[in-house]
C-alpha cells in the first residue's frame, strides 16, 4: 500500500544532472534515472515479490517493518536514523525467520545484541583499521569494553536457535 516509487524532487534532479552526466560523464545512466527506469524496475520487482510471497509452491518472502514503524527517508544522512532502521529491519527479519516459536518477538532484543548501541560511539571515517573493521578496532581500543559471551560465535556454537 506504499507509493515505491515517489516524484523527483527538484534537488534530487540537480543531484542526478550533477553526479551522472556532468561529473560522471554518464548520460546514458543519467538518462535512465530521470525516466525513473531505477523506480519502475523497483516497483516492478515489488509486485513479483508479492506475487511470489502469495503462492504455496514459492520459496520467496516478504518481510516488512510493523505499520507505523518510522520510515528512514531517501535523503537521510544521520547515522542515528539509518542505524536504527537496519536495527528494525533486522528485528523484524529475525522474528520472521527465526525456527524456534518460542524466540519469535524477542527481534528487537537480538537486534541490539547484534547491533549495539556503541556502534554510534565513534565516527568509522576517523578510523583506518586495516583488515578489521572499525567497530572491531573501536571495541578494541575502548577500555573495559566487555565483548558479548556469543561474539564471533555462530548460533550452534553459543547454543542459540
Amino acid at each position: 500500500g506504499v507509493d515505491v516509487t515517489g516524484k523527483t524532487s527538484i534537488f534530487e534532479k540537480m543531484i542526478l544532472h550533477r553526479f551522472f552526466k556532468r561529473k560522471n560523464k554518464l548520460p546514458d545512466i543519467y538518462k535512465y534515472m530521470r525516466r525513473h527506469g531505477h523506480k519502475k524496475l523497483y516497483a516492478k520487482q515489488v509486485i513479483e515479490l508479492n506475487e511470489a510471497s502469495n503462492d504455496a509452491n514459492s520459496n520467496i518472502m516478504a518481510i516488512a517493518v510493523p505499520p507505523g514503524s518510522p520510515e528512514v527517508t531517501k535523503l537521510e544522512t544521520g547515522r542515528e536514523a539509518i542505524f536504527e532502521g537496519v536495527r528494525r529491519g533486522f528485528a523484524r527479519a529475525y522474528d520472521c525467520l527465526v525456527e524456534d516459536p518460542k524466540e519469535r518477538g524477542r527481534g528487537e532484543i537480538v537486534a541490539k545484541q547484534c547491533l549495539p548501541d556503541e556502534i554510534l560511539e565513534y565516527d568509522p571515517m576517523l578510523i583506518d583499521a586495516g583488515n578489521v573493521s572499525a567497530f572491531e578496532y573501536f571495541l578494541n581500543e575502548k577500555e573495559g569494553y566487555e565483548y558479548p559471551p556469543t561474539f564471533g560465535k555462530t548460533a550452534l556454537e553459543a547454543n542459540l536457535p
